[in-house]
């Protein structure tokens, strides 16, 4: 009964193959610099229907990730694609990146800088909550979390994110930061370069309930480092002007900046705040 199971996979696979090699030998999508032929898009949209479904199987996910369709996958992202066609291999390639074996092949084809191409693009936030997730599940690989934290673009991109995102967007963002930063502190340094802290201590408050966690997991994580090395946050300050600097930033509200004296602020400003938990 196995040996049945597998040989059926095996001929589903050839199938979506066989699509896949006629969607890029076709035709049409040569005429159509921006491929939005209309007989292109339809074979592109059977194509992808029939991965989604294939999926549903937890042995197809590493054939599939091991074959060629991984490689045009991302050049999807990168395409003038039409939006529901990206969308749909968005959701593929996050189901893809659930399995760890996929993780390899997936990092091989370029997948993170073709995220980062929807994670950057302020024009449109249809694709940033899925975007974030595939990277959540890339980073559960430290070969990944490696090349995210040195991908130029990724820590500012998240911090945009938190800073301007959507709720849910946050969430998602905050949770990719937290893991990124667990046990690295290179990266906690570059998020805190990028001015992070008072958008962390807005969604802690305002954020969903799983964005206020993770938040005050990233502010706690934070605390510690700085308590281990205060050197990447020290601030100088006159002591004559500690009262006054303590009444600016009460009365002050927050704003995002890199510099090292609204981070002190926003740090004291958390802490003071006795309704924060950390989970």
């Amino acid at each position: 009964m196995k040996v049945d199971k597998e040989e059926d996979l095996s001929k589903k696979c050839k199938v979506v193959e066989h699509i896949r090699h006629l969607l890029k030998d076709d035709d049409e999508a040569r005429s159509f610099p921006c491929r939005k032929g209309m007989k292109w898009r339809r074979k592109l949209e059977l194509w992808l229907s029939s991965i989604f479904l294939l999926l549903t199987i937890t042995e197809a996910k590493p054939v599939i990730g091991s074959s060629e369709a991984v490689p045009f996958l991302i050049s999807l992202l990168r395409d003038e694609t039409d939006p529901q066609c990206k969308l749909d291999a968005l959701h593929t390639l996050f189901n893809l990146s659930s399995h760890p074996s996929n993780i390899s092949p997936l990092l091989s084809a370029g997948i993170i800088n073709g995220l980062l191409s929807l994670v950057t693009d302020s024009s449109d936030h249809t694709w940033t909550e899925k975007s974030v997730a595939v990277f959540i599940n890339l980073a559960s690989n430290k070969s990944a979390r490696d090349e995210m934290i040195s991908a130029p673009g990724l820590t500012s991109g998240l911090a945009m994110i938190l800073d301007i995102g959507e709720p849910v967007d946050q969430e998602h963002a905050a949770a990719c930061v937290l893991i990124l930063c667990n046990g690295s502190d290179k990266c906690s340094q570059m998020v805190l370069q990028e001015g992070i802290i008072p958008s962390l201590v807005s969604v802690s408050v305002n954020g969903t309930m799983r964005g206020k966690q993770k938040t005050q997991k990233l502010l706690m994580l934070f605390r510690e480092q700085r308590q281990r090395d205060p050197s990447p946050v020290r601030t100088c300050q006159d002591p004559k002007r500690s009262d006054v600097d303590d009444v600016d930033s009460d009365s002050k509200p927050l704003s995002k900046s890199i510099s090292t004296r609204k981070v002190g602020r926003a740090w004291s400003f958390w802490w003071k705040n006795k309704s924060f938990s950390v989970y």
